[in-house]
């Protein structure tokens, strides 16, 4: 079965992670290398990446998102993101995907 993954800062990241996500936090200069490393792996179904980590990534994760079959990337607020989560992170998924949930 597919997992989600989360990429992010220590406190977003941890957030997630106890609700059952695998993730990793990373700062900007190792997250090209934390994002290869979580798309290498065989159960990667959906990476969520944190807007802070993302703005350095978009050429990366637009090719992924347009020529991988797994994962899809999916870019989310951080913890401390001025806008916040307003919104689930299911909704990001949800409309990522194109789905309904």
């Amino acid at each position: 079965m597919d997992k989600i993954y989360i990429i992010g800062d220590m406190d977003t990241v941890s957030a997630f992670r106890l609700s059952g996500l695998e993730g990793a936090v990373a700062s900007p200069d190792v997250a090209a290398a934390k994002l290869e490393e979580i798309i290498g792996k065989r159960d990667a179904g959906i990476v969520l990446v944190t807007n802070n980590l993302a703005r350095n990534l978009q050429a990366r994760i637009t090719d992924i998102n347009l020529n991988m079959p797994n994962p899809v990337i999916i870019e989310i607020p951080g913890i401390d993101d001025a806008e916040g989560f307003r919104r689930s992170a299911m909704s990001y998924i949800a409309e990522a995907l194109g789905v309904s949930l």
